[in-house]
């Protein structure tokens, strides 16, 4: 009998050590998640921040190249009105072609809104290489009407 009462407390004991244990782990796992979760909230403040930064940088810049190739494509007309005859008619319809696009850049940056990480950066790819074929074009007419 005294053995049957000695394993009955020991199993007893074990068992409410066992417990009390895990209730200790979960408060500490809880307090785990809530600063996890915390910290989760504070890393998407600041990314939230970062690509707020970055793309006000992005479209400011972008605006000031669209602004320059305004005022290009304002000077290539000038010259092409002091031109004459078949090369007024060619660079006419270039320019009218390299200002759509420009006007297409312009709606383009306006009207972005962001998605993911994935595709921002799909979008500023995108989008220098656009704003680079425009430039390029541009400073090829300037230097054939040279």
């Amino acid at each position: 009998m005294i053995i049957k009462c000695f394993i009955l407390t020991v199993i007893v004991l074990f068992g409410g050590s066992l417990l009390t244990g895990c209730y200790m782990d979960r408060g500490k796992k809880a307090d785990d998640v809530k600063e996890t979760g915390n910290q989760a909230n504070q890393d998407l403040k600041d990314a939230q921040n970062k690509f707020e930064k970055e793309w006000q940088e992005f479209k400011s810049d972008a605006e000031l190249q669209i602004s320059a190739n305004e005022t290009r494509i304002d000077e290539i007309k000038v010259e092409i009105k002091t031109s004459s005859g078949e090369f007024k008619a060619n660079y006419e319809k270039e320019v009218g072609l390299l200002e759509q696009e420009n006007a297409d850049l312009k709606e383009k940056i306006s009207e972005y809104k962001y998605e993911s990480k994935d595709k921002w950066e799909g979008f500023k790819q995108g989008f220098n290489h656009d704003m680079d074929v425009v430039r390029k074009k541009l400073a090829d007419l300037f230097s054939k009407k040279n």
